[in-house]
């Protein structure tokens, strides 16, 4: 990479895969330039249409797991939705836009080997985790008993996780690196307390989960309208319909904010649709099979979610005839 000033802006995906990538960078950053003034900045999707507009700040600003934005000096992207509306050139010296990747921290681990000549293998670990959470690859029972270390921090994302909380496991992630998720060290109090409350939370999400949802036997699409409690067992349609291929829920995030989030079934995979280009017909985005859309009004998260379960009935029971 070309010589960094010494303020440097790292802006990250609100998640695991995103607090993983920036830890990777922070630690190449201030290898390169112990000088380095690091700040670090979460982001979600409920920016939506106004990121393009948005102000970034920093001299030198790493964008990762997010959509570009032509601020950034240097982004790293696995998103198929990753390019929004930008149309314009990308540099190949700063732009790392990969959809075939399976998770950003995978892609950044990979550049910095392959185009800086930068390997910390004590981020093995994190970045192997980091990779099997994004993509989804566990075992449903893996994800109900929530043993390991890295699912429960993952968990503990769902509760009361503000930018302060973020900033500061990725800070964790950065100063401990593999060794986090050693046995002989506990996991720290702020994931403890969260995780406690995530998986008492869990327990009345799943009940509520049973009377709220709806499953179509012929489709085999699963829709439900749930509080952000939700987030706690996303693998709940699975669980209770492991037939369905698709699960298509309304999340009312907070109380002016909600998701239209659409699945496939991570251990039925169809590929009949490719739910992120879906996603971002309605200003959403993410992957092939998994993919989100945030709005401001119960109303209009109703209408987008009913259309596009219109839209995956159609096309699905149109296959069987």
């Amino acid at each position: 990479m070309k010589k960094m000033d010494n303020s440097v802006s790292i802006y990250f995906h609100r998640d695991f895969d995103g607090m993983v990538s920036a830890a990777l960078i922070a630690d190449y950053v201030q290898k390169k330039n112990p000088d380095a003034q690091l700040k670090l900045f979460p982001v979600g999707h409920t920016r939506g249409n106004n990121w393009m507009e948005t102000h970034l700040k920093g001299n030198t600003i790493f964008l990762l797991d997010y959509p570009f934005h032509p601020q950034a000096t240097y982004w790293f992207d696995h998103h198929q939705t990753g390019l929004g509306g930008y149309e314009g050139p990308l540099d190949p010296e700063r732009h790392f836009f990969n959809p075939d990747k399976t998770s950003c921290a995978l892609l950044i681990w990979e550049v910095l080997y392959n185009v800086f000549d930068y390997r910390n293998l004590n981020f093995q670990e994190l970045v192997k985790w980091a990779d099997k959470i994004d993509s989804a690859r566990f075992s449903l029972e893996e994800l109900i008993e929530c043993k390991e270390k890295p699912l429960q921090i993952h968990l503990s994302l769902t509760v009361d996780s503000d930018n302060a909380y973020l900033i500061e496991l990725t800070r964790l992630f950065l100063h401990y690196k593999d060794l986090l998720f050693s046995p002989k060290l506990p996991l720290p109090l702020i994931v403890v307390w969260r995780l406690r409350k995530a998986l008492n939370l869990r327990q009345q999400a799943l009940a509520q989960f049973q009377q709220n949802a709806i499953y179509d036997p012929q489709s085999k699409i699963v829709f439900f309208t749930m509080p952000k409690s939700f987030l706690t067992c996303r693998w709940a349609p699975y669980y209770f319909y492991p037939d369905c291929f698709y699960a298509l829920g309304v999340i009312q995030i907070k109380g002016d904010r909600y998701m239209i989030i659409l699945n496939e079934n991570p251990w039925r995979r169809t590929h009949r649709f490719n739910i992120g280009q879906l996603c971002a017909s309605y200003g959403g985005g993410g992957h092939p099979t998994v993919g989100g859309i945030t709005v401001v009004t119960a109303s209009e998260a109703q209408r987008i979610a009913e259309e596009i379960l219109q839209r995956l009935k159609t096309n699905l029971l149109s296959d069987k005839d």
